[in-house]
Parts: structure tokens; sequence; C-alpha cells
């Protein structure tokens, strides 16, 4: 039996439609406006991050951090992307020092974890839509596929229900929502594929089902760090969602799904390497 709507649940669709429309809007604006976009968010999850693994509001590793994220997005939109993920990896490294030599008592692997998951989707989004021919479609394409893994993946796992996926890490996450999250964004990735033309029908619905996966994986990954530091939300910034955190977990994996794609098959068009095939 489904259970009826809430309130709650009525207040989350209002935020992820004003998230929707915000995001589109500032993909649409051009590469520029998109990229400072992204870079924002990176920065609340740095903020997010540093709330969560270490208890703060604000340290110097979460300064450290930030720094990265705008060094890298601006690199990127600059049109150098592996010199960004070589300042990920160097001021990644360089956590370690600073966290050591202030004596904080928190994993260090966690903070130093936090780069990565911060630093990595922002120069893969930024460097896909840098692409002049395919990069605002190839973004519209990953934000339809995620939010169409989480939307199927939710009322499938409301209507039917059935064995827990993880119940140690998501007591709420169930295998019917998995496998309706990935069956939507197939269907989603078949009619994006249908209105792009140019590209196979069947290899982008294929694409979107294993990005759906691992969108879900992200979403697994973040409530592991949550329920690892007995958090329930990152923040409240979001109504609804809790923080960005929260809300963008699915997307922080399946946008270094993506950018690996591109790396294999075309790094010099990104956008392209994700669309067409």
């Amino acid at each position: 039996m489904v259970k009826p709507i809430s309130s709650e649940l009525i207040l989350r669709i209002k935020s992820g439609f004003v998230l929707a429309v915000i995001s589109v809007t500032a993909t649409y604006a051009g590469p520029q406006t998109f990229g400072l976009f992204i870079i924002c968010a990176s920065i609340l999850m740095s903020w997010e991050w540093c709330r969560v693994v270490r208890g703060r509001n604000f340290d110097a590793i979460f300064l450290l951090q930030m720094a990265t994220v705008i060094g890298a997005g601006f690199l990127t939109l600059y049109g150098w992307p592996a010199t960004a993920i070589g300042v990920i990896v160097a001021m990644t490294w360089m956590s370690f020092w600073v966290h050591d030599w202030l004596g904080l008592k928190t994993d260090t692997w966690w903070s130093a974890a936090g780069f990565y998951y911060a630093g990595l989707p922002t120069v893969a989004l930024i460097a896909i839509r840098q692409d002049p021919d395919y990069g605002f479609y190839a973004i519209l394409y990953l934000f339809f596929v995620v939010w169409s893994a989480d939307t199927g993946a939710f009322f499938a796992g409301r209507a039917i229900g059935g064995p827990k996926l993880a119940p140690i890490i998501s007591p709420n996450k169930t295998w019917a929502g998995l496998f309706g999250g990935a069956i939507t964004a197939g269907v989603a990735g078949t009619l994006f594929a249908l209105w792009l033309g140019r590209t196979s029908v069947p290899m982008l619905a294929f694409i979107s089902v294993i990005l759906a996966i691992v969108s879900q994986v992200g979403d697994l990954g973040e409530s592991f760090l949550k329920r690892a530091f007995g958090m329930k939300n990152s923040s409240g910034l979001i109504p609804g969602h809790g923080g960005v955190l929260d809300r963008l977990d699915g997307l922080v994996f399946a946008a270094m799904g993506a950018g690996l794609i591109a790396v294999l098959y075309d790094r010099l068009a990104p956008g392209r390497a994700l669309l067409i095939w």
C-alpha cells in the first residue's frame, strides 16, 4: 500500500523544483555562469563536510578545501582541467600536514576525502559544460538522469517496498528503489536521445542506467558518512532536503562517472563524449 503524501514530501518537491529551475537557468546562462554556480555549490559542500566530519563550522582545513575547489574550478574554467586535478591531489595531501599541525582529533582520512568529494565533480561538471557544441545538452542530460533516478527510486521504494538495499547504512532504501531508479533513468535517457538525435538510443539508455546506479551508490555513500558521524542531515540549508551534500550526493558520483567517460572517450570534447555514440 502506498503511503500518503506528507507535508514534508510536498516541501521537498517545492524545494527540488526551485533548485531545478536555478540549476537549469545557470546551465543555460553559459559556461562562466555555470562554473561560478558549481564553485559556490562546492564551497557549501566543503563547509558541510567540515560540520559533519570535524564538528566545526569553520577551521583551517575548511579554508584549505575552499581555496582548493575555487582554484580547481577557475583552472577548469580557463581550460586547465588536468592541472585542476593535480591541484586537488596536492592540496589533499597538504591537508594531512595541516590536520596534524593543528592537532585535530578527527580522522585525517575523512577530512582529506572531502577534497576529492567536492573537487572532482566540480572539475568534471565545469569541463563538460565547456564543450561549445554539446556542453549545455550534456549537463541537461546529466541532471535529467540523476533527477529521474532519484524520483524513480523514491516512488518505487514507497510503492513496492520489499528487501532493504543496505539496512545498516540507510534503512529506507530498498532493492525495488534501486531498480525503479535505474529503469526510470533508462527511460529518461531514451527520451533524451530521441529528442537530441544524432546518437544511439540504446547506448545512451544503457549509459543512463549505469549513471543512475552510480548516482544511487553516491546516495548510499553520503548516508554512510552521516551515519559514521551520527548526523541526520549535513545542514539545514535546503528545506525538505537537509543540506547541499544531501541534495547533490547522487550528482557528485554521476558527475565523476560522466567525467571518466569523457576522459576515456574524448577529453577534448567531453559533452560530445557523453552524448554522441
